[in-house]
């Protein structure tokens, strides 16, 4: 297949779409925000985040589309538009780096999930050779059942009662080792862990030549699995004697542990805004490409998907709290890892309880997948990029990255897990941060009304006057929910190592990134290039040459116009002024004429 054809077969309208929800429909809108937000008020924060999604998510997402289509460049190139902010591309590629290692820890422990939960009986539903002496005592000492579950006020040693769980014991003990000494890795981890490398290495094995049908499967199946999980939820007990509650319908929880902030950067998490990962897509798609329309699809499906995906979350917790008689936010309270304790927990008094598990587990790792497959794939292109003997190896590259990760993700495949978990969170700072810049490099500084008409140009028609806005604003709230997460980030760095590590990790890479351009600026006075480190790169546009010239023409005839329009209104004063000075004489007394 030759160059160019596979270019525009890769740069059709249906591909784009799925290769930017492969990146919004991850890990974090499929499990973590629908679990937060049914545990901290369902209703309240499904219609709050929809609002923010459109609010603000549309203008951050459309405003990395824009700049990456209309440029062409990708996460590393767009950062030479000022040579003295070369190296930000670079924290891009850190953040991938990581959130790989991340993606690939998690998603083994859900493969390794997923494949038992095949088996009969479920290991994790039964106490074994791993379990404590109080395994599953709720079920079997009828005292206990008592006193921690019919009574108005538990005893006090109910509190630690979910630890007798035996899913929790099962994660805690057997897979993560946590009652061993020394270090301990599950050999049916690994095991998982090498399957999920060797699945992702032939979803990448040709580059994007390969990657249609994969990109169909990663995107439809996970919404469509998750629409099924909810028709599943609606078919069992107890659902319509707690959901009221269950979904916090009062909106009491909600007013009492929302948080705008935070709501807002967990949206841009969600996105994947500054990550560099929409630069890189947005740059192989055509430069007539439907870039808004594409937006709003994309960020609206994602919405929805996040809704339904706090609906039947909220759904779940309902038939377990109607068999034992508790409140559902009691249960959503339980300090319990969501995915390894809570659900195969809540599940377990589902009718046909292994399909659901099978369901749940897939679409959740299927989604991690298919982020994980865009990371290769995009650090890939930027190796080839740059490296043409290597851009015809797209394999080669993908085995690299995938086998280096593989390596490295190998001994946190145990109680280090935690410790990537917290990593990732403060690593998730980095997108604000990089958000933020770009909002001031790409649209304040290179000029609101100047970055409109590139948008004017590329798409044929000006921007509505409520994204111009929302860009202009939107620098003022990004700044504000920055400081205001690392500041909670920073006085919560003590709780233990991994926040402390994470909290001067942030402080360092910022940092880093600042004195490295304090110290080009340094060198720009010294030679006395500082106009040339400041000004925006002359190439910055089009990449082909006749569009730079349209572009150019394009100024010129909107100045034209612009002129044109100022002098038919100054002409169009000058009468009207005229001609009110003369209604004025006419109406003089002097002036009047008697017939």
């Amino acid at each position: 297949m030759s160059e160019t054809k596979t270019e525009t077969n890769w740069g059709t309208r249906q591909i784009y779409l799925m290769e930017m929800m492969s990146q919004t429909l991850g890990v974090n809108t499929m499990l973590y925000l629908p679990s937060t937000s049914a545990t901290w008020g369902a209703a309240g924060h499904a219609i709050v985040l929809f609002v923010i999604y459109i609010s603000v998510g549309i203008p951050l997402l459309y405003m990395e589309a824009v700049v990456g289509q209309f440029t062409g460049r990708d996460c590393l190139e767009v950062w030479n538009a000022r040579a003295w902010l070369s190296h930000i591309g670079y924290f891009h590629i850190f953040w991938q780096v990581l959130y790989l290692i991340y993606l690939h820890t998690l998603n083994s422990f859900i493969m390794h999930y997923l494949l038992i939960s095949f088996e009969t009986p479920m290991p994790y539903y039964a106490c074994g050779h791993w379990s404590m002496p109080d395994c599953d005592i709720l079920n079997h000492n009828y005292s206990v059942n008592q006193d921690c579950l019919k009574l108005q006020q538990p005893l006090p040693y109910c509190k630690n009662l979910c630890n007798s769980f035996p899913e929790v014991q099962y994660w805690r003990f057997f897979v993560l080792g946590l009652n061993k000494e020394g270090y301990s890795i599950t050999w049916r981890v690994g095991l998982a862990s090498t399957i999920l490398s060797v699945i992702t290495f032939f979803s990448c094995l040709r580059g994007r030549q390969s990657m249609k049908w994969i990109l169909i499967f990663v995107t439809i199946f996970p919404m469509a699995a998750r629409v099924v999980f909810m028709i599943g939820s609606l078919l069992q007990k107890g659902l319509v004697v707690k959901f009221e509650e269950a979904v916090d319908a009062d909106f009491s929880l909600f007013v009492e542990k929302f948080s705008l902030t935070n709501s807002i950067s967990e949206v841009m998490y969600s996105l994947k805004v500054g990550t560099g990962l929409t630069f890189g897509c947005s740059s192989r798609t055509s430069f007539r490409a439907p870039c808004y329309s594409n937006t709003v699809l994309v960020v609206v499906v994602s919405a929805l998907v996040l809704v339904l995906g706090v609906c039947s979350t909220a759904m779940m917790i309902c038939p377990y709290a109607f068999k034992f008689d508790i409140k559902p936010t009691t249960v959503m309270a339980y300090p319990l890892a969501n995915i390894f304790e809570k659900i195969p927990r809540f599940i377990h008094v589902y009718e046909a309880t292994s399909f659901w598990l099978i369901i749940c587990f897939a679409f959740i790792g299927v989604s991690a997948l298919g982020l994980s497959i865009n990371i290769v794939l995009s650090l890939t292109a930027i190796v080839a990029k740059r490296h043409l003997k290597l851009s015809k190896y797209p394999g080669l590259i993908s085995f690299l990255f995938i086998f280096s990760v593989y390596i490295l993700t190998t001994p946190l495949l145990g109680s280090s897990v935690y410790f990537l978990v917290d990593l990732k969170r403060h690593g998730n700072m980095i997108m604000l941060f990089l958000a933020m810049i770009e909002n001031i490099v790409f649209v304040q500084w290179y000029g609101l009304e100047r970055f409109s008409e590139d948008v004017h140009f590329m798409q044929g028609v000006p921007p509505r006057s409520s994204i111009k806005f929302s860009w202009f604003v939107l620098i003022v709230v990004l700044v504000y929910v920055f400081f205001s997460q690392f500041i909670i980030m920073f006085n919560e760095r003590n709780t233990s190592l991994s926040s402390q590590v994470g909290c001067w990790m942030i402080i360092v890479i910022v940092g880093l990134g600042l004195i490295v351009t304090v110290v080009k600026l340094i060198i720009g006075v010294y030679k006395k290039k500082i106009r040339d480190l400041v000004r925006l790169d002359s190439t910055w546009g089009p990449k082909t040459e006749i569009l730079k010239r349209s572009r150019a023409m394009f100024t010129a005839q909107a100045m034209t116009k612009e002129y044109m329009y100022r002098q038919y209104h100054l002409q169009a004063g000058i009468l009207m002024r005229q001609k009110r000075s003369n209604v004025r004489i006419c109406q003089r007394p002097g002036n009047l004429r008697i017939p």
